[in-house]
Parts: C-alpha cells; sequence; structure tokens
C-alpha cells in the first residue's frame, strides 16, 4: 500500500513537472511573479491581524487607563469633601455656637448661634461647591441649619434619619450613604461632638449632599479623550448613580454582564466600551462606558481602505508585471519569428523596428539577436557560395556538352534543311528552322553574362515565330518597349522563359487567343533610391498566378514543375548579379497574369552597375 502511495505520488510529481517544463516562457515568469504576490499578500495579511489585535488590545488599555484615571478624579472629590467637613466639625465657631445651644435655653442665644452657624456653613460651601456639593447642613436637637433653604425638596426625612443613624455609629468618622432612590446623590454625615476638655459628647450631626452629576461631569472633563463617557455606580446590589441614556434593562445588562476588567458591550446595535473597577478607598463599584461606535468605524474603515490599497496594489504589480514580461518577451518572441523565416527560406530575414536597437544593446537580448545575425550571415555566405560553385558546375557541364556538339555542323544541317524548304516552296518549314538556328546559335554561342535587351527581344522573336505557325492566329505577340530602353543590359535567357510559360498556360489550356505584351521602362533615381531601375512586364490573357506563388515554391509547399523551376532560377540569377533588392515578382491585374523583373538600369559592363 505505501509503495502504491508512492508511486502514485512520484507519477503526480513527474505530470506537474512535466506540465510546467512545456509551459510558454511568459506563463512560467508570470506565475512566479503571481507566487510571489501570493505570498506578500499572505505575510501582509498575517502581519495586518496581528497588528489590528496588538493596536486594539492597547486601544483597550489605553481607554482603561484613560477611564481608571476618572475614577480617581471621583475619588480625590470624595475625599476633599472628607476634608472640608473635618474643617468644618472642627471649627471654633461651630463647636462653641453648638455648645451655646445646647447648654442654653436662651432663644436670642440661639438666634445668634444659628447665625453664625449658617455664614460658617455658607463660607465652607462655597469652597466645596466645585466638588458637587449642592448644600451643608447641620442638624442638632433643636434646629436644621442648612445652605439650602428649600432642602426638604432634594432630601426626604428617611434618607435624613438614616444619615444621622449612620453617623452616630461612626462616632465622628465619615459616613457615606445613597441619597433617596433616583436622586443620583450621595449623602456623607459626620456626628459633631465637643472638642473643649476633651468632651467629645454630642453637638449635632454634619450632613452634605452630594449631586454625583457635577462630579461626574468633572471626571469626564478630566478624561477630556472621553467626555461623553458614561458612569454606573453601585454599593452592593444597590445603584447609587445611574445615567439617563440606558434603560434599567440595559443597566442591568452592563452589571451583569461587565465580569471582565474591560471588554466591549453592544446595547440597542451601539457599541460600548466598558471599564468595570472600584473607587479607591470608598468601596464603591463603578462601571465605565464610552461609546466605540466611532473607534468601531474608524477601525473598520482603516482596515477596509488597508485592504482596498493592498488589493489594488497588487493589481497594480500584477499589470506593470505583464506588461514586463509582454515587453522582455516580445524581444524573444521576435528572435523566434526571425528564426523561423529563415529555417524556410535562408535568402530571407525578417526585419522589424529594433534591429537598430539590437546593434548596440550589451544585455542578453541584444546579444542573442547579434549572435543570430552573424550566424545568418555566415550562413547566407555559404549558402551563396554553394550556390555560385553549382552555377559554375552546371555552366561547365553546359560548356562540355558545347565541346561534345559541333555548332557548325549544327547550322550546317539547319541551313541545308532551309534551303530544301525554300526549293520545296515551303514558307513555314523554312522560317521554323531559321528561328532554331537563331535560338541554337544564341543558346551555344553566347557566353557574355549580360545582353542588351533589343537581343533579348530578337530571341524572343524567334521563339514566337515558331509558336505564331503552331499556334496560327490564337497567338497574339506585341511589344511596347521605347527605343532608348533597348540597349539596357539583362542577364541572357530571362524572358524567354516568361514567355515559354505564358504559352504553356495559356495557349495550351484555352481555345481563345492568347495575348502576350512585353513592356519596359525605366525608372529613375529619386530621394528614396539613388539608383535608376529598370522594370520589365511580362502580360498574358488567359492565365493566372496562384498568390504568393514565388515564396510557395521556395518553401516547397508548392512542387515546382519545369516551369516553376524556371522562375525560381530567374529570381535566383537576378538576386546573385544585382543583389536582394531586385529580382522577380509575380501577380494578377486585370484578368492577365503578370510577371515583373526589377533589375539595376545600365547600358554599360561591368554588372557593378
Amino acid at each position: 500500500m505505501a509503495h502504491s502511495l508512492k508511486r502514485f505520488s512520484g507519477s503526480i510529481g513527474r505530470t506537474i513537472r512535466y506540465k510546467l517544463n512545456n509551459l510558454p516562457l511568459f506563463q512560467k515568469m508570470l506565475f512566479i511573479v503571481l507566487n510571489n504576490v501570493f505570498l506578500i499578500v499572505v505575510l501582509s495579511l498575517l502581519s495586518l491581524c496581528l497588528c489590528a489585535a496588538a493596536y486594539n488590545r492597547l486601544l483597550y488599555q489605553t481607554t482603561a487607563g484613560n477611564l481608571t484615571h476618572s475614577a480617581y478624579t471621583i475619588s480625590d472629590s470624595l475625599k476633599s469633601i472628607e476634608a472640608v467637613s473635618s474643617s468644618i466639625i472642627a471649627a471654633p465657631e461651630i463647636q462653641s455656637s453648638l455648645s451655646d445651644i445646647a447648654e442654653s435655653d436662651d432663644r436670642a442665644a440661639w438666634t445668634n448661634a444659628n447665625r453664625i452657624i449658617n455664614n460658617s456653613l455658607q463660607m465652607y460651601h462655597s469652597s466645596v461647591k466645585d466638588n458637587g456639593v449642592s448644600f451643608l447642613m447641620i442638624q442638632n436637637d433643636h434646629f436644621h441649619n442648612s445652605t439650602y433653604t428649600v432642602w426638604k425638596n432634594k432630601l426626604s426625612q428617611e434618607s435624613l434619619q438614616a444619615a444621622v443613624r449612620v453617623a452616630e455609629g461612626k462616632k465622628g468618622a465619615a459616613a457615606w450613604i445613597p441619597a433617596d432612590p433616583g436622586s443620583n446623590a450621595l449623602l456623607m454625615s459626620r456626628e459633631i461632638r465637643k472638642i473643649d476638655n476633651v468632651d467629645l459628647s454630642h453637638l449635632g450631626t454634619l450632613i452634605i449632599y452630594v449631586d454625583l452629576n457635577q462630579i461626574i461631569r468633572k471626571a469626564n472633563a478630566a478624561a477630556a479623550q472621553f467626555s461623553d463617557s458614561q458612569y454606573i455606580l453601585c454599593t452592593g446590589n444597590s445603584q447609587i448613580y445611574v445615567p439617563e441614556a440606558f434603560s434599567r434593562e440595559e443597566i442591568e445588562k452592563i452589571v451583569s454582564s461587565s465580569l471582565e476588567k474591560y471588554q466591549t458591550l453592544t446595547l440597542d446595535s451601539h457599541s460600548y466600551f466598558t471599564v468595570r473597577n472600584t473607587i479607591p478607598d470608598y468601596g464603591l463599584d463603578y462601571y465605565s462606558l464610552v461609546s466605540y461606535d466611532e473607534i468601531t468605524r474608524t477601525l473598520h474603515s482603516s482596515m477596509a481602505f488597508i485592504f482596498f490599497m493592498l488589493f489594488a496594489g497588487v493589481i497594480l504589480i500584477v499589470v506593470i508585471s505583464y506588461c514586463l514580461i509582454r515587453s522582455i518577451l516580445k524581444h524573444f518572441n521576435i528572435l523566434i519569428g526571425k528564426m523561423d523565416t529563415f529555417s524556410r527560406n535562408e535568402a530571407a530575414l525578417l526585419s522589424t523596428k529594433y534591429d537598430s536597437d539590437y546593434a548596440y544593446r550589451k544585455d542578453e537580448i541584444g546579444r542573442l539577436h547579434q549572435c543570430f545575425e552573424r550566424m545568418t550571415e555566415r550562413i547566407q555566405h555559404l549558402v551563396n557560395t554553394n550556390y555560385v560553385n553549382e552555377i559554375l558546375a552546371r555552366e561547365a557541364q553546359i560548356k562540355a556538352l558545347e565541346s561534345q556538339i559541333n555548332p557548325h555542323f549544327l547550322y550546317n544541317t539547319l541551313e541545308s534543311i532551309n534551303w530544301r524548304a525554300k526549293a520545296a516552296g515551303n514558307r513555314e518549314i523554312s522560317l521554323m528552322t531559321e528561328s532554331l538556328g537563331a535560338l541554337l546559335r544564341a543558346a551555344l554561342s553566347n557566353k557574355k553574362s549580360l545582353v542588351t535587351l533589343s537581343y533579348e527581344l530578337n530571341l524572343i522573336q524567334c521563339y514566337i515565330t515558331i509558336q505564331q505557325i503552331r499556334f496560327e492566329e490564337r497567338l497574339d505577340y506585341r511589344t511596347q518597349i521605347p527605343e532608348h530602353v533597348k540597349d539596357a543590359l539583362i542577364p541572357p535567357l530571362t524572358l524567354q522563359p516568361l514567355v515559354e510559360n505564358s504559352i504553356h498556360y495559356a495557349l495550351e489550356e484555352i481555345m481563345e487567343t492568347c495575348y502576350i505584351t512585353i513592356m519596359a521602362e525605366a525608372i529613375p533615381e529619386d530621394a528614396c533610391d539613388s539608383t535608376p531601375r529598370l522594370r520589365i512586364l511580362v502580360k498574358n490573357s488567359g492565365s493566372a498566378f496562384d498568390d504568393n506563388l514565388l515564396e510557395l515554391l521556395r518553401t516547397e509547399r508548392k512542387q515546382p514543375n519545369r516551369s516553376g523551376i524556371g522562375l525560381l532560377n530567374i529570381d535566383k540569377r537576378i538576386k546573385l548579379l544585382f543583389g536582394d533588392a531586385y529580382g522577380l515578382s509575380l501577380y494578377n491585374e486585370e484578368d492577365c497574369a503578370v510577371a515583373a523583373i526589377i533589375i539595376p538600369y545600365c547600358t554599360e559592363e561591368p554588372v557593378s552597375c
């Protein structure tokens, strides 16, 4: 089983390697880029998640620290109130006035003592009213002295009596109890005892009404970053301070859910950051809440922006990589195209607009193109050398045949036939014999590499004479050549094969009259070409050339016959003599087949014209 599994995995690995090895270079490079981009994206996302987690943790701790600082602000406010209360119960005027009330029944003395107590309370109240103190109050067995005349509107008798009882139990220490339910207030009560002679007898009770709304506002002002925070103060199971922003059900959810020191809660589709702690030295549990919606929206928008930028960056990297890879591989594709063209025809080279750049580039692409250019030049030189050697060998064979056949014997024999035909009165045989003799004399006796156009036309006329006797009125041969052009030099036996090809594919295939026309013109030099040229056209009706016939014959996509070989030989002879800029072209024009020859226009040898 293990051996079979190993063999199966090995087969899959070989298949994958085979497919990867046979991918085009463009796809391989793009695969490498996409693979790297994928790894970068994965690592970026992991780093982003870690950074986000660390940021949230730091944000929680910072927020909790700021909110905890506000709890210390509340504690400081309560401590300052206790400090003022200590000053009040020990103040000499308070002590003496309360003692006068307790030890005397004189109404006038009571009135004076009340005035002193009220003035003193007003003075102390002005020093602590910024800490949330609504009013100060001293209760004794006879009077209630208060800085707020309608104190009964805020404080019920039940709460007042409860504060007095708690203060008596503390024996002079400060006691804190909730005020009336729903008032969001605290009562601080302290028993006032006589200090003189360490009597410590009961003189009255100091009661301070603390409005928690003012203290909370002060705490929020201290934490300026979270000025909209909400507080819930509890002692045991009773809730001392409840903000109006939350319902009773939401308060219960906050108190019951806040098991962690800090966390986030969702209330009525709003998110809140919650900190639970205890106000130092007072045993009050507080729950501080700050709206987390804006922070959440900011975090989400930041994450969305980061993901968008990451996605846009990936797309941009892929697009740029795609364009760069294509721009690089374009030059390799050009080189492959040159190789394909050269492999089909070593005489043809694919030229591009980048060739001038390749000659000066020093990178791998430039060196490849330069090496290929040098290689093709050497191959073309070898091909041309071999081709010239082949032509020379064939010329040697022809000369050997010429030496084997005595031209004078042939001429004398044809001349005898001609005289016998004339004697017999057979005009057609005489003309055919004379024309054939002229053709043989031109083929066997001419040793020149170039002949005049008029010489070539006379040779064609001999050939036409023989063919007109054969085809009679079905052959119509004409020439349209200026006299001054007839002195131009052309390779011998260049036009005759074209005329022969016209007769073969026209007269021998149709029954109508075949029109053959030879035209020539001199093309003067211009700004683009400083060499004057000669253009010769051989047009015939009744046949048509295949599209790209010469290319098909060169690449052997069309098997050449005798006339096809003749067309290729004419084109190669012209290119060997004059260069690749000249040669033979074949096309169709107005139901006529046209063979066009372009060669340099010159009237004197050597061929370097």
